[in-house]
């Protein structure tokens, strides 16, 4: 949900793989296979974050809302609000970030955002370890 990586820029990794793959003369060699099957694993895991995101996005949306309505602090209300409105992980990711240096360390809220956090990381692994093949079925 918070990838370094956004889907484009993985895609044109795997392109580049693939137009490698169209270049080779004969079998390929353990190096150029192993680069190759790697661009396939992550195809695989694309296609499971892809089909995955959105419940994520709602679940961890709803998540941080039940724990944010408790706290009327106003920096805390108005991540709430931003969060409510993002359209993806990293409009959520960029209102954490200023809400969270905002919290002392030891506040109960900031302990339960990382909750939310938590389990929205069990979540995502949770969903990149079903392979697409298995969501279609």
């Amino acid at each position: 949900m918070f990838n370094a990586l956004r889907s484009d820029e993985l895609l044109v990794g795997v392109g580049r793989m693939l137009r490698m793959a169209a270049d080779l003369q004969g079998p390929p060699e353990d190096y150029e296979r192993s680069v190759l099957l790697s661009a396939f694993s992550v195809t695989r895991l694309l296609a499971s974050e892809q089909r995955a995101a959105p419940a994520l996005l709602a679940s961890t949306q709803a998540g941080l809302d039940d724990v944010l309505a408790a706290d009327l602090r106003p920096a805390v209300s108005e991540a709430r609000r931003r969060i409510a409105a993002a359209a993806d992980g990293v409009e959520v990711g960029d209102v954490l970030v200023d809400l969270l240096a905002e919290l002392p360390a030891q506040d109960p809220t900031r302990t339960a955002v990382h909750g939310v956090l938590r389990r929205m990381v069990d979540e995502e692994v949770a969903a990149l370890a079903r392979s697409p093949e298995e969501d279609e079925a």
